[in-house]
């Protein structure tokens, strides 16, 4: 799936080079906050962001060279890449207004942060589990 998202996205930025009204050139589309005519700023981070998911994708495959630790930090930035491209989504997205793209970030946001909020909740909970045992067996 994110191998799949990943090639998306990489067509996504290619295809824009047909665009006409923008005028992207390659230089624009491959290195993050170039653009000169469209949101430069907005569009930098879904570059951004798109490059975070490269980097995320390629630790899978290399995550006994890197090591836990490295592969863990990285796969923290995928929390930054999903802001990054939602941000780039809802303000430089020509169909942001319609209402069905709309509900698809909305529905996206919400599972997202309702994950997240889980799974806080419940590594607070093990936590307390695994202190309450050890004053347990300390008593």
């Amino acid at each position: 799936t994110s191998i799949l998202g990943l090639a998306f996205g990489i067509f996504h930025g290619l295809i824009l080079l047909g665009d006409h009204f923008i005028g992207f050139t390659l230089v624009q589309i491959l290195v993050p906050f170039t653009t000169t005519t469209y949101k430069p700023f907005l569009v930098g981070l879904g570059q951004t962001s798109l490059y975070l998911w490269t980097i995320l994708v390629v630790s899978f495959y290399v995550r006994k060279k890197i090591g836990s630790k490295t592969w863990r930090a990285i796969h923290f930035s995928s929390f930054l890449m999903f802001v990054f491209a939602v941000v780039h989504g809802i303000t430089t997205g020509t169909d942001s207004g319609s209402p069905v793209v709309q509900l698809v970030y909305l529905v996206s946001i919400v599972i997202v942060v309702g994950l997240v909020v889980y799974r806080i909740i419940r590594a607070v909970s093990r936590s307390r589990q695994k202190k309450n045992q050890a004053m347990r067996s300390n008593t």
